[in-house]
């Protein structure tokens, strides 16, 4: 689902009817950016009885590439991962 088609069923569970899409995906925009902002702050974000947006740090590690063989390095990095609730799931 992409974030149009999002927008879309927002737009039918919402409770005003002059809700367009666009203001929809305006919506969910800011959604986001607030969530992303937050989990830059505190390091993860808790909705009850729905999960948790946390930061996941991934560790170095060495790989090889397939043609020339070589040995890389792949550098730790950070990435976000939602973990749902029990209720959720």
């Amino acid at each position: 689902m992409n974030k149009r088609e999002l927008a879309k069923v927002y737009k039918k569970r919402h409770s005003s009817n002059n809700l367009t899409v666009k203001k929809a995906v305006e919506e969910i925009t800011e959604f986001l950016e607030t969530v992303k902002e937050a989990i830059a702050l505190d390091g993860e974000v808790r909705f009850p009885k729905r999960g948790a947006f946390e930061i996941l740090i991934r560790k170095p590690r060495v790989v090889s590439n397939p043609v020339t063989r070589e040995q890389m390095e792949i550098y730790p990095k950070k990435t976000v991962r939602f973990r749902a609730s029990k209720k959720m799931k």
